[in-house]
């Protein structure tokens, strides 16, 4: 509120300023349709909207050259283990795959 006071119109210039805008009013509207109707369905598309709030800190994140190396790295490192992970389950169903093929006639003849 203060700095929608101090900056005026100059506020929604802003990209960012917009979107803390809309999720501070809607969640002003929600608690105001929750005092006046009720019980009301869930607004679980507008709380959504927070998370938006994160990515302003990731975006500082990226004004600092340290913290944008180690996002960088992280991100980087979470890539590779995707794929890694990829690979694993690769492995994991073909040699499944090859041992049920060679014990599965070793069990019929032993049974």
């Amino acid at each position: 509120a203060l700095r929608l006071f101090t900056y005026r119109l100059a506020f929604f210039r802003c990209r960012w300023n917009n979107l803390d805008f809309l999720v501070v009013t809607s969640d002003i509207l929600s608690l105001a349709l929750i005092t006046i109707i009720g019980d009301i369905p869930s607004f679980a598309v507008l709380r959504v909207c927070r998370v938006f709030r994160l990515i302003r800190f990731a975006h500082l994140l990226l004004l600092f050259r340290e913290l944008h190396i180690m996002l960088t790295g992280f991100i980087s490192a979470m890539r590779a283990m995707f794929w890694a992970s990829i690979m694993l389950v690769m492995m994991l169903t073909v040699w499944s795959i090859i041992a049920v093929e060679v014990l599965h006639p070793i069990n019929l003849r032993l049974g």
